[in-house]
């Protein structure tokens, strides 16, 4: 019988992102198989409430506190820290993240005892002060094997460097969210085929299908309905889009397109629904503590993203019943198309534009594919199985 693994996950914070609900859906699932503990730089975000009370939290000192945070909330911390931080983040920008980095991990004592260190969150470009969990898994962990999470297209996201490369090759396994993600990262890295594996970020269908019959939001039926949930950021093409929301209802489709999330665009782009007199067809609803009631009766899934990975609100969309309309990013095909849960377009603005025409006079086709969606089921654990594998495969099954 194998005793419990030690697993130690090394992350930035528990704010709002993508990364951080699969790594609190992840936790949910395996809290009960290893014992964990959970290495946070800032321990804050609204998924603090959703971790299991079985996990160990290590919250990381103000120093390294940091690298998980903003200007502004650095602010909160004290003046020094304020200080602090806005000379690392000109350092960075004038040289690379690299002194910084090492600076801040040597105020941090080592952890010990773990049979395997994983790092949550890939390095982000060298001019970019965040993250900095592969250099702590490489150099402050002590653990039988070091595992690194890629939850990006790794070849277009900013951060496919020589150093990251070479920090890369150091980990005993990587890990991809998708097959498309794998097959990026291996372009970039081809030598580390043997070392990297494919596993789905984990989702909880049941609590999101819960989640959409609860006050769900009511549209008006005279108009087709379309749902974003995203952040308000510039890779995530909304801007393109209004253009494409303008050029359709010009033509006389009666359209509405609702925006769930909230980001750094927001301000510009409710100024360009003003100026563009869209005020009736797009509508922000800012960050929700509950998206999903908003893609229960939506008509249509929107992502428009100039890129993704493995989006983990499309696999919410799928298990609500909700047809998707996807630009091509790297795991668009596979998430989307392969499995006939909608369409995926050329990336760009005439993409966009010319499969959502084609959705708005084939209605038909979309009621099918809504309809043979909810009637499919969504296994729960298929993340969690082919960690395990990863990890036995790793650390050598009983060990």
């Amino acid at each position: 019988m194998r005793h419990k693994k030690r697993l130690v996950i090394v992350s930035s914070n528990l704010a709002t992102g993508g990364i951080q609900k699969a790594l609190v859906n992840l936790l949910n699932e395996i809290a009960d198989k290893y014992d964990v503990t959970v290495f946070i730089y800032s321990y804050s975000g609204q998924y603090l409430l959703e971790l299991p009370k079985q996990i160990k939290i290590i919250k990381a000192n103000p120093y390294m506190k940091l690298l998980g945070i903003s200007q502004a909330e650095a602010k909160k911390e004290g003046i020094f820290f304020y200080f602090l931080r806005a000379l690392l983040v000109l350092w960075t920008k004038i040289f690379t993240n690299a002194l910084p980095i090492s600076l801040l991990l040597s105020t941090e004592g080592r952890l010990q005892g773990y049979d395997i260190a994983i790092s949550y969150v890939q390095s982000p470009h060298d001019k970019s002060f965040y993250g900095g969990c592969n250099e702590f898994v490489l150099k402050k962990i002590d653990a039988k094997k070091k595992f690194a999470y890629i939850h990006c297209d790794y070849l277009h996201y900013g951060g496919n460097t020589p150093r990251n490369k070479k920090m890369y090759k150091q980990f005993d396994r990587i890990i991809t969210v998708s097959e498309g993600c794998r097959k990026h990262f291996l372009q970039a890295i081809p030598s580390l085929s043997s070392k990297t594996h494919s596993v789905k970020n984990c989702t909880d269908f049941l609590d999101i299908q819960k989640k959409a019959e609860h006050t769900p939001f009511l549209y008006d039926s005279e108009k087709f309905s379309i749902v974003t949930v995203a952040r308000l950021s510039e890779e995530k093409g909304i801007i393109r889009t209004i253009e494409v929301i303008y050029e359709l209802v010009n033509k006389g489709y009666n359209i509405s397109w609702h925006l769930i999330g909230d980001g750094r665009l927001r301000r510009e782009i409710e100024q360009l629904v003003s100026s563009k007199s869209l005020k009736g067809h797009i509508t922000l609803h800012g960050e929700q503590e509950n998206p999903y009631k908003y893609m229960k009766n939506a008509d249509l899934f929107l992502l428009p993203s100039y890129h993704e990975a493995a989006p983990m609100v499309l696999e919410e969309a799928k298990c609500i019943g909700l047809p998707i309309l996807t630009t091509n990013t790297t795991s668009a095909n596979e998430m989307v198309e392969q499995c006939g849960a909608g369409w995926v377009c050329q990336n760009s603005a005439i993409g966009i534009t010319e499969t959502l025409e084609y959705i708005l006079n084939n209605r038909e086709e979309l009621l099918q594919i809504g309809g043979k969606l909810k009637k499919q089921q969504f296994p729960q654990n298929t993340g969690v199985d082919q960690l395990e594998a990863v990890i036995d495969g790793a650390c050598g099954y009983g060990q």
